[in-house]
């Protein structure tokens, strides 16, 4: 019997998906060693990286390949807007680690690993090579990142109106969803996909995160990254993550 090709997908990412898991910056974030500004850095720069897949699933619609995956209540974007806006007036002061306000409601720090990241969203030009990205980062988030939303609440006093990146309630029940999103990947060899550019594509979207995560792992020790339109004085640590 032959294998499903999303059974082939995951096994063919699995070794660089385990080493961008396991970045220290990730590790540290999950373990609560870090802080709130750390995490709202993350915020930030899935700010950019979110708008650019965004725009680009969008565009992508009217693919017979892209179209089966095409659902707005995966988009983060403006949900990413909000939990900034609430970090930056109640999570960043509750918080003992958080001296100082993180970010306003038009503050941002982008790192330049997230600008390449959304630079090359906005390069995309086959439906396949969407895919990849979609697959990359809402699988991450209905999987990993659930676990993501409830440690940021219990390490670092979040509150649940901040951490809404991560609430997929519209999607319904997850294990259903990821489920028959798996069989949609299943079917694009079937519907004329290449299968193979989807996989390397994949590879691609992994070694886009594990750049920005190794760019912000650099600074976790020593936070010092100044936002822009936010309380005078605003640091973030650092932050990203799959």
């Amino acid at each position: 019997m032959t294998e499903p090709f999303s059974a082939r997908l995951k096994a063919s990412t699995a070794t660089i998906h385990d080493e961008v898991e396991h970045t220290s910056f990730m590790v540290d974030l999950m373990q609560g060693r870090l802080d709130v500004r750390a995490y709202s850095l993350l915020l930030m720069q899935y700010a950019l990286i979110y708008a650019a897949l965004e725009s680009k699933t969008r565009e992508f619609a009217v693919s017979p390949l892209v179209a089966p995956f095409h659902d707005s209540a995966l988009f983060r974007t403006q949900r990413i807007h909000s939990d900034l806006e609430k970090l930056g007036t109640s999570a960043a002061r509750q918080h003992p680690n958080a001296a100082q306000q993180v970010v306003g409601d038009s503050g941002s720090t982008v790192m330049a690993s997230a600008e390449t990241y959304a630079d090359h969203l906005n390069r995309l030009t086959r439906p396949e090579q969407l895919i990849a990205h979609h697959y990359t980062r809402y699988l991450g988030d209905l999987s990993g990142g659930q676990a993501i939303g409830a440690l940021m609440g219990r390490h670092y006093s979040v509150p649940a109106e901040a951490l809404t990146m991560w609430d997929f309630t519209k999607v319904g029940k997850t294990k259903p969803y990821k489920d028959a999103y798996r069989s949609r990947l299943d079917e694009i060899g079937a519907n004329g996909g290449d299968e193979q550019l989807v996989i390397d594509e994949t590879l691609t979207a992994f070694a886009l995160n594990g750049r920005l995560l190794a760019e912000l792992s650099s600074g976790a020790e020593a936070p010092a990254a100044t936002t822009t339109g936010a309380t005078t004085g605003a640091t973030a640590a650092t932050t990203a993550n799959i």
